[in-house]
């Protein structure tokens, strides 16, 4: 769908309402980067915290738990402040980037650090200054997940889509009856020739799965 993957050191905004899979998205872009690809990972988290997070990845087979006792994995819980305290939870970031070779970060949530601002000048300068920080001065490939409601046509304040190097949107349709359908559609990806169009998926036992009859596989 991406011509190999997202481009290296780029900053990718993961936007859909809960329940859409983006959490799921972010957690298999990290435990694939371990396993496959020998890439430390960081899960930064402003809304669940550790224990709830490594017990439902483990359902879905991710042991965050072993690859953390390895040093391999960082799950990092933030409380949500106001704007005044944000600084210093940036700083916290960056460090711990630094200090244990992160190469995938996911920030969970943008939108819950965003509503600390009441307005969005503040917000749009103090986000291109201490993004640039992580992605421009790490080269840090990052997710950054962002909640958007479902009668919302942008993705929470506009700041996420105009900064990203790439969008990724997750949907969740209703059909016949009770059934839902997940699809995630990439609507901006920097440097790559993407795939056009909503794509269906499947959560499953191995994560999100992508069901195209021309596009198979896990992410």
């Amino acid at each position: 769908m991406l011509e190999g993957g997202f481009p290296a050191g780029s900053l990718i905004t993961i936007a859909g309402r809960p329940g859409t899979g983006k959490t799921i998205f972010g957690s298999q872009f990290l435990y694939n980067g371990v396993t496959e690809h020998n890439q430390n990972g960081m899960y930064v988290s402003m809304l669940e915290g550790r224990k709830a997070y490594m017990r439902n990845m483990g359902r879905l087979g991710y042991d965050f738990e072993t690859l953390e006792r390895k040093g391999k994995f960082i799950f990092l819980e933030m409380p949500t402040m106001g704007p005044e305290a944000l600084p210093a939870i940036w700083e916290e970031i960056v460090r711990n980037v630094e200090k244990h070779n992160i190469v995938r970060l996911v920030i969970d949530s943008y939108t819950a650090m965003a509503q600390a601002f009441e307005k969005q000048g503040d917000l749009r300068v103090f986000t291109h200054t201490l993004l640039g920080r992580i992605v421009g001065a790490t080269g840090c490939t990052t997710l950054m997940i962002a909640e958007k409601a479902l009668t919302e046509t942008q993705i929470g304040y506009g700041v996420e889509e105009f900064i990203a190097d790439g969008v990724i949107h997750f949907f969740l349709v209703p059909v016949a009856g009770d059934a839902r359908i997940r699809y995630i559609e990439v609507t901006k990806m920097r440097g790559t020739n993407h795939q056009m169009g909503p794509i269906p998926i499947e959560i499953g036992r191995n994560g999100i799965e992508v069901r195209h009859p021309h596009i198979r596989g896990t992410i």
